[in-house]
């Protein structure tokens, strides 16, 4: 499955993670980004700092009525990170 992998995409990805000095890793169908940031000094946060954040396209719906919700992905399946909501009016 490596070899359907878009290497221009993945390229560019490890060179923003590097750029950036953002650690991204993939483990257990997990993509975690950061942890920690660059500059961090002292003990990861303690408990109760974690968000859940679920149901995006629900989330939107609270603000009007949704058209359309994409979460921008690479040919490669890569998530990049931003998406688009499109509502049915303004």
């Amino acid at each position: 499955w490596t070899n359907s992998i878009n290497q221009a995409n993945k390229m560019a990805l490890l060179a923003w993670a590097k750029d950036s000095g953002i650690d991204l890793v993939q483990i257990n169908g997990q993509r975690r980004y950061g942890g920690p940031p660059p500059g961090w000094v002292g003990s990861p946060p303690p408990a109760g700092t974690e968000v859940f954040i679920g149901k995006l396209p629900q989330l939107f719906q609270s603000v009007g009525k949704l058209y359309e919700f994409r979460l921008m992905m690479t040919f490669s399946g890569l998530n990049r990170g931003f998406a688009y909501a499109k509502y049915s009016n303004r």
